[in-house]
């Protein structure tokens, strides 16, 4: 098991951020944007013309009011206003330039973040979701990239523009009148205090909304997918009330969180807006002493509101930063998490044909250094083509030993050797190719059974396919369906009995052809029919080929070549079935406890 520990919401809640922290997280999307830093910088040019034209106008205005309207030329009039039009129309032009150019950047980046963030999950071995929520890591590819593509598409592009206009505007106005200039920026201070304070705490709450609603989620798919023991048990209103919870401390927190964005946003109007009724009052005095036109007046409230818009602007865009950085954190943290099986840098190629011969040598292992050991000092050597059956209690190691096979999980000390070499020599993908892997209870995709069966081997032709599932005893159950071979299964594949599911699993590995098989039988819950045409195509499936099985029938024990009798994760005797029973007191244990009961049934059966 993953050492690493289950990061709740309340974890998350309880950081605190700096701006060099909020900050932080585009540094690490500066690598991603860098391909498109040409199509940014048309944007940028494009932005910085819109903006352009957008300080232009009060100048036209204060032009209309001073020159046309009291010299009464109506000539210059129409002059202004066609101008006007034409500048609009050319700013309309140029925004949808910029937009598509950032929006078609956000996706691209966002897409490849997507792309890594399941590349970084989908290599990651099975004891790192051990601890982790399903939902909650679906969350993080959707929810989470959607708050970093909303900054990358509409915020920075609103910094960048509100920035200009901010800046435009302060310098427009310096030069028209210092005196009302000083006017205008007597809100800043207070507004620059109250957007930092409480944008903190809108991150602190955003990050936290985000964790619950991925609790939530989690909850969510756990229940759909265990919908049968929910009915079974009647536990759909208990449920229900479960998720209520998880909801209604999303809308809690978001409640919190719409009252200080609340308080951001009117703290910031106020002190923004109340800056522009300073700047009226000390300019209509100004315009009543003849030290101001009309034209300078209109024109100096129309930057003067143009501030104020930016402030209100960038306040907001905070807000969102402060978000977007809680789930960019998130994002990271996943796609930076360590793999804890090492791909060799130099591995070493199977030679062809592979045997199948596999060996442990001294293994120990445990899920995590807090864990005690699972495994203890286990010598074995499997030959090819062996039938090799493992038996225990729960807990005993069974399954553990098994999934180092195929390097699930690496061992602590010793090694597991596939025809002499080292599995941490080998690639990874070499190989598990070269393993195939019938569980317990088989799980198949939501999709056809021929995308199901053709998951073993990609690019397997229609007779190929046929072929293994007639060895499988599955064709003549498909081909009765409607659709044949494009039968959707549904999720899990819960339209399909279990012997069909089982039959499924068993054709998928037989195309894939691999040299070592591990079998966690699951045929003891089907009826007899099934259970005899599952055991068939079992047959079929590890003739020739070495095969691991951790053994919950009678009849594989018997017919194993070797068993392996498993207590307190070593291997407390080894052999036949007979021999086993004669001598090894924890196999004859285990033999009446899980076994009588199937000679009993076999036996009335019979009578």
């Amino acid at each position: 098991m993953d050492p690493v520990g289950l990061v709740t919401c309340g974890d998350m809640a309880k950081k605190r951020y700096t701006p060099r922290q909020t900050w932080g997280f585009l540094k690490l999307l500066i690598p991603r944007i860098a391909p498109y830093k040409g199509a940014l910088a048309v944007a940028g040019v494009l932005l910085l013309m819109a903006t352009g034209i957008g300080l232009a106008f009060p100048l036209v205005v204060r032009e209309l009011l001073d020159s046309a309207f009291l010299a009464g030329d109506s000539r210059l009039l129409n002059l202004i206003a066609l101008g006007l039009l034409s500048l609009f129309a050319i700013q309309a032009f140029i925004n949808f330039g910029q937009s598509y150019l950032t929006a078609s950047t956000s996706e691209r980046v966002v897409a490849a973040l997507r792309q890594d963030l399941f590349k970084a999950l989908v290599y990651q071995p099975p004891g790192f979701f051990d601890t982790r929520r399903v939902g909650e890591l679906t969350s993080r590819i959707s929810s989470d990239t959607g708050l970093v593509q909303g900054v990358l598409r509409f915020g920075i592009p609103e910094l960048i523009r509100q920035g200009v206009f901010l800046v435009g505007a302060l310098f427009l106005v310096t030069i028209t009148h210092p005196q009302l200039t000083l006017a205008t920026l007597v809100a800043i201070p207070f507004t620059a205090i109250v957007g930092w304070l409480l944008g903190r705490r809108v991150r602190r709450l955003s990050t936290s909304i985000q964790d619950r609603l991925a609790e939530a989620v989690a909850r969510a798919e756990q229940v759909f997918t265990q919908i049968q023991i929910v009915q079974a048990f009647t536990r759909e209103e208990w449920e229900e009330r479960r998720f209520r919870g998880d909801v209604e401390d999303v809308r809690d927190e978001g409640l919190r969180r719409a009252v200080a964005r609340a308080g951001l946003t009117g703290a910031v109007t106020f002190s923004a807006f109340g800056a522009i009724v300073l700047v009226l009052w000390v300019g209509g005095r100004l315009v009543l002493e003849g030290a101001l036109t009309a034209g300078d007046l209109v024109a100096f409230l129309l930057y003067a509101v143009t501030i104020a818009g930016a402030v209100i602007s960038l306040a907001g865009f905070w807000g969102n930063l402060q978000e977007a950085a809680g789930a960019a954190e998130r994002i990271f943290d996943l796609i930076q998490h360590p793999v804890s099986l090492r791909a060799p840098t130099s591995p070493v190629s199977l030679e062809r044909p592979v045997r199948g011969e596999v060996t442990y040598r001294g293994v120990s292992f445990r899920y995590g250094a807090e864990h005690p050991l699972v495994l203890e000092n286990i010598d074995v050597e499997i030959g090819r083509g062996e039938r090799v059956a493992l038996v225990g209690s729960s807990g005993a190691g069974k399954s553990t030993l098994a999934s180092l096979i195929p390097r699930f999980y690496d061992v602590e000390e010793g090694e597991v050797c596939l025809d002499g070499l080292d599995v941490r020599t080998l690639g990874l993908q070499e190989l598990r190719s070269q393993i195939g892997i019938v569980p317990q209870e088989p799980m198949l995709f939501a999709g056809t059974i021929r995308e199901n069966l053709a998951y073993g081997r990609p690019g397997a032709t229609d007779p190929d396919i046929w072929e293994a599932a007639r060895l499988a005893h599955a064709h003549e159950f498909i081909t009765g369906f409607p659709d044949g071979y494009d039968q959707i299964v549904g999720e899990r594949g819960i339209t399909l009995s279990a012997g069909q599911r089982q039959r499924i699993a068993i054709a998928r590995v037989m195309l894939k052809k691999p040299a070592v098989l591990i079998l966690d039988e699951a045929s003891s819950s089907l009826d007899a029919e099934s259970e005899a045409l599952v055991q068939d195509a079992l047959d079929h499936l590890m003739a020739g080929r070495t095969t691991v099985v951790i053994a919950h029938r009678l009849s594989t024990v018997i017919r194993a070549d070797e068993i392996l009798v498993l207590d307190g994760g070593t291997i407390v005797d080894s052999g036949k079935h007979a021999e086993l029973l004669n001598r090894s007191d924890v196999y004859h244990r285990l033999y009446s406890r899980q076994f009588d009961d199937a000679i009993a049934s076999s036996k009335e059966l019979t009578d």
